[in-house]
């Protein structure tokens, strides 16, 4: 199924492709070598991954690469606090992305994420929690943090438009309108949907 690439290359394409079918997403600017590797062979790449009935995105607008599991098979089924996680840092991402250009990044801080709880009424997570927040959506490429305390309000972050893939389709609005659903019925059992749209292992 690789069927072009040079027996140099190969074993180094094999082992990417592993780590792309375990996390799914990959930016350019956390891994340069292997997104210029499957640029290089995005055919036989793309071959593979439609042997095996999944979706190759190479987003070169946004330097993303996106693996798609068919059906949604490999949707992670996140917990209440992972998908209010994921909401917040996609709104922010959303929010100031508008006034940047593509070769930038959007940057926020625990400050401003623990701002975007407060507005919606929704208890921000413990310090332990942060820490294992923080782990998931860097193993996902999702961000990347720039300081070494994940729990100082300074903490900046940077996020990575790998967001626009791991909770696609929304607006501004859509998202503003799920997030008050979670403060409304915070304590009474908030409903889920991220299920089928976190599209991580």
């Amino acid at each position: 199924m690789l069927e072009g690439v040079s027996e140099t290359e190969r074993p180094k394409l094999i082992e990417a492709i592993n780590r792309l079918l375990a996390v799914n997403y990959l930016a350019r600017e956390l891994d340069r070598e292997r997104y210029l590797l499957f640029r290089r062979h995005r055919e036989a790449v793309n071959r593979f991954f439609g042997e095996l009935g999944w979706e190759f995105i190479l987003d070169e607008r946004h330097e993303c690469l996106v693996a798609v599991s068919p059906e949604s098979m490999h949707h992670r089924n996140l917990s209440k606090e992972e998908s209010i996680w994921f909401l917040i840092l996609r709104l922010i991402y959303q929010e100031k992305r508008q006034s940047l250009s593509l070769s930038q990044f959007p940057m926020t801080t625990v400050y401003e994420i623990r701002a975007k709880y407060e507005t919606f009424r929704l208890p921000f997570v413990n310090r332990t929690r942060l820490l294992e927040l923080v782990r998931l959506c860097k193993q996902f490429h999702l961000l990347e943090p720039l300081d070494k305390d994940f729990r100082d309000s300074d903490c900046r972050f940077r996020l990575f438009h790998t967001w626009l893939y791991a909770v696609t389709g929304e607006d501004i609005t859509k998202l503003q309108e799920k997030l008050q659903g979670y403060g409304e019925t915070e304590g009474g059992g908030a409903f889920n949907e991220m299920d089928e749209e976190i599209e991580v292992d």
